[in-house]
Parts: C-alpha cells; sequence; structure tokens
C-alpha cells in the first residue's frame, strides 16, 4: 500500500519537477491578449513626445500639469532636483530614437536615446548624446511623472593597433 501511495505521489509530481528545470531563455511571457497594451504604451509614448518638445519650447506647463509634486530628475551630473527647479540649460533641439514604453499594472518605464543641442546661458555646451528614462504612475486615471534620469553617452573611441614595424 505504501509502495502505491509513493508511486502515486512521485507521478504526480513529475509536472512540478520538469516544469521547474524549464529554461526560462526559451520561453517568453506571451502579453494579455488585446490592444489595451499597445494603446496604453503608445498614449505614453505620445506623452514623452510632449514632454520633449515642451523642454525645447521652454514650456513648463504640461511637465508641472503631470509631475507628481514630489517628482524627482536625476540630471546628467548627478544631482538631483525636485519639481519646481528651474535651473538647466536652454535646449534648442531634441532628437529621440529607440524610444520604448514598458508598462508594469500602474506604473510605467519609458526609455530612449536622445540627441540633445543646446547649453547654459554662460557658454557650457550640453549638446550631445544622452540615454533617458522617465518613470510613470498611474493616478486617478492619469499617468504621472515620478522620476526622471538623464545619462550622457560617452563617445566611443576608436581602438588604437599597434603599428607595424617594417
Amino acid at each position: 500500500m505504501i509502495r502505491i501511495l509513493l508511486c502515486a505521489l512521485f507521478t504526480a509530481a513529475i509536472p512540478f519537477v520538469v516544469s521547474a528545470q524549464t529554461d526560462p531563455t526559451k520561453t517568453k511571457p506571451t502579453p494579455p491578449a488585446g490592444q489595451q497594451m499597445g494603446t496604453v504604451e503608445q498614449a505614453l509614448l505620445k506623452l514623452d513626445r510632449e514632454l520633449i518638445d515642451a523642454v525645447v519650447r521652454n514650456d513648463r506647463t504640461l511637465m508641472d500639469k503631470v509631475a507628481l509634486d514630489r517628482s524627482v530628475f536625476i540630471n546628467p551630473a548627478g544631482g538631483i532636483q525636485e519639481k519646481g527647479d528651474t535651473t538647466g540649460p536652454k535646449i534648442e533641439s531634441i532628437q529621440t530614437e529607440d524610444v520604448q514604453a514598458r508598462v508594469y499594472g500602474d506604473t510605467a518605464i519609458v526609455i530612449g536615446r536622445a540627441n540633445v543641442k543646446g547649453g547654459f546661458e554662460g557658454g557650457r555646451d550640453v549638446s550631445g548624446a544622452y540615454r533617458y528614462m522617465r518613470v510613470l504612475v498611474k493616478q486617478e486615471g492619469q499617468w504621472r511623472v515620478a522620476a526622471m534620469q538623464i545619462t550622457p553617452i560617452a563617445p566611443s573611441t576608436p581602438s588604437t593597433s599597434p603599428t607595424p614595424k617594417p
């Protein structure tokens, strides 16, 4: 009787053991069915573009509207700025690429690459390539900016190979 019970338990446990050993890199989670995720992501990308365009116009209205009261911005120098801090460079243009939105329930992350042209009033140039990230949370049906971060992308240096001697 004990052998039959052990055999039944072992047989029932096999599917769990096998599924636990599945290589997670070979299986990809499937997104929820329907168009909702695509619509949310599109709305986030549109908001991101509107925020970038407002920066170029030097218009803080949209950011003041969508940023949480305790939102934080980590600037390219590693400094921390909070909502309402108006210090910063004058931006002439921002061209973005590889912008993606990732949604996790009521939290979303927008990441991308930005080529910026601009500088501070004193003449310090901030033009260059950057990676950026925005963290947004959904409150009362609206996406709000909780945090932003911008990191300069260091220019790649050509590899120097030794010059052959004759």
